[in-house]
């Protein structure tokens, strides 16, 4: 069963879903946060994701040759 979140980019994740995303701690992506490195929606005291958003950002994070690319 596909969960409704996983096939809605733009539906919102918590902490939790985001770092299972990434696969890191959600103390983690909480921190990331709050210091500003990691997108971000504030809703009042909630903090939530976007799945597109942190999927692009973590492409942007991608260090090293590109595949495919010429010198």
């Amino acid at each position: 069963m596909v969960n409704a979140r996983e096939s809605n980019p733009t539906a919102l994740l918590t902490a939790q879903e985001a770092a299972d995303l990434l696969a890191v701690p959600h103390t983690w992506v909480l921190a990331e946060a709050r210091c500003g490195r990691l997108p971000h929606v504030r809703l009042g005291r909630y903090v939530r994701f976007q799945r597109a958003t942190l999927e692009s950002w973590l492409s942007e994070q991608a260090h090293g040759p590109v595949t495919g690319s010429a010198l």
